[in-house]
């Protein structure tokens, strides 16, 4: 890869992509294993059986270089994240590249054992790295975990520009925007699939491409990866301008056939014949020989009730007591009672046929019965999602952020909510919980522009088998990350931490903790 990089001009790291997508904010991915029964969970990098919280600060400073990124791990302990913790980022030891101004190392984060060695990987974004002279070309490190975690462990570091690797590096083009995991080809290692919504496809610009690396005994590697766009055989439609093939992923078995399969939300899409945009793609597995083996298409023409940039965020999980994932959509731009972006949520439960746009679907928005507040504009109700089995029921439950929305006079403070998923009936708002940083028990206090719930999370923090919602405010001053432990209709605590928490200093306005989180 080349090592020469051109002097960026970028604005602030965690904004940045924003900027460039003209979107609805970035969603740190979900990370869904699928191993061969000797594989690490997700996140525990140092195989001890408790996952270690990971938090992106896409927009720290790193040797002088505004916006060159770093991630803070603190250890999972008995009694939650270890209140030390390591900074990796590109000035740290084995860690390829080197910081400069709004590279966004952070950006985006994803876990698997990629190689079933029973330590977890950890897969890191810099989506705004420049490659030789080319800004915004994008970069992927990998960090294989060890007995002592991940930092100075093993990194290798991939880009268009790596020997084998598909594809050509090209200016603001933003590799690895988006990251996911999951087996996808069947073969029992977890895969890593890299979504590039600005790549060309086609000759047509922004047309998105989505990159598959292979989990394999040795790790992943840059000559066995594929990649895919809606020119791929069993890839509905074609590369069009401005569709974002790959602006979120996700990866499930939404057929219950026992391999994942990859969902891209397309989020650019424009829907013939109407001003809806935005569909989901669903790659059915095994995903080999270049090419899935079956796809669908759900477009938001079809679903009454979303139109607006369907996809703004994803969540895979099992909602309800059957063998199918279910797949939750974020529509943060959604108009709602005449209010523009005020947003919905869409929950798609999964079937022997997959995904459908006519049946087994459910919306929701802050006009829906259960649900506190009231559409306004430019809410973002759903602008982030994250699932997992918050009251230890066996169902999994979703963590619904709301970067924007205004409480009370503060414009921007953001909230979340907490939906409890249940065995007959999947995601209802019976026991719903609203979230915000002038709810009881949540420390601190809700201001202009923190956007609490810019991200949100979900990881068992305590290794105890109960999964805690996680709530990020990168723009609570330094920013911030809220651990949450709910059960339907009471919030049990709530801890918030910030990089001094962790055993940093205080940090800086624009260090962006808690711009990205685990899945």
């Amino acid at each position: 890869m080349a090592e020469e990089k051109a002097t960026k001009r970028r604005p602030k790291a965690w904004h940045a992509a924003v900027a460039l997508l003209a979107s609805v904010g970035v969603v740190a991915t979900v990370a869904l294993t699928a191993g061969s029964g000797h594989a690490a969970k997700p996140y525990d990098f140092n195989g001890d059986g408790k996952p270690d919280l990971v938090v992106g600060l896409p927009g720290n400073t790193v040797s002088g270089h505004a916006g060159a990124g770093s991630v803070i791990i603190a250890n999972g302990t008995s009694t939650g994240p270890s209140r030390s913790a390591v900074r990796i980022d590109q000035a740290s030891p084995g860690v390829g590249g080197d910081p400069e101004n709004d590279d966004a190392f952070g950006q985006s984060v994803a876990s698997c054992d990629f190689d079933n060695n029973g330590y977890a990987d950890l897969a890191v974004a810099s989506p705004m790295e420049a490659i030789g002279d080319v800004e915004g070309a994008g970069m992927l490190s990998v960090h294989y975990g060890g007995s002592g975690g991940i930092y100075n462990s093993t990194t290798e570091t991939f880009s268009e520009d790596t020997a084998s690797y598909p594809g050509a590096v090209a200016k603001d083009e933003i590799f690895a925007y988006t990251l996911a995991t999951g087996d996808v080809n069947g073969d029992g290692y977890c895969d890593l699939a890299i979504g590039q919504p600005l790549d060309s496809a086609g000759g047509a610009s922004n047309a998105g491409t989505i990159k598959i690396m292979f989990g394999t005994s040795t790790g992943l590697n840059a000559k066995d990866t594929i990649q895919i766009d809606q020119n791929t055989a069993n890839v509905p439609g074609g590369p069009e301008k401005e569709d974002r093939f790959g602006e979120q992923l996700a990866v499930a078995d939404v057929n219950g056939d026992g391999v994942g399969d990859l969902i891209s939300a397309t989020i650019g899409e424009q829907i013939a014949g109407s001003s809806d945009r935005g569909s989901l793609h669903i790659l059915y597995g095994p995903i080999k020989n270049g090419a899935p083996a079956a796809g669908g298409y759900i477009d938001s023409g079809n679903v009454d009730g979303i139109g607006e940039f369907a996809g703004s965020a994803l969540a895979v999980g099992h909602f309800n007591d059957d063998a199918y994932a279910d797949v939750a959509v974020g529509v943060s731009d959604e108009q709602v009672g005449g209010k523009g972006a005020a947003g919905r949520l869409a929950v798609f439960y999964g079937s022997s046929q997959g995904l459908s746009a006519t049946s087994r679907v459910k919306l929701f928005d802050q006009d829906s019965p259960g649900i506190s507040g009231a559409p306004e504009m430019e809410d973002y109700f759903a602008s982030s999602l994250a699932s997992g089995d918050f009251d230890g029921d066996g169902t999994d439950d979703l963590v619904v952020g709301m970067r924007s929305e205004a409480i009370g006079s503060a414009t921007g403070a953001g909230a979340s909510m907490i939906l409890f998923g249940n065995a007959t009936g999947g995601v209802t708002t019976k026991g719903a919980l609203w979230i915000d940083q002038d709810t009881d028990k949540v420390p601190g206090d809700p201001a202009v522009g923190d956007h609490f719930g810019w991200t949100v999370g979900a990881l068992d923090t305590d290794g105890n088998g109960r999964v805690e919602p996680l709530v990020g405010a990168p723009g609570n001053a330094a920013g911030t990350v809220t651990v949450l432990k709910v059960k339907p209709g009471t919030l049990e605590s709530a801890t918030a931490l910030a990089e001094a928490d962790l055993g940093f200093s205080a940090g800086s306005d624009g260090d962006a903790f808690g711009a990205a989180l685990p899945h």
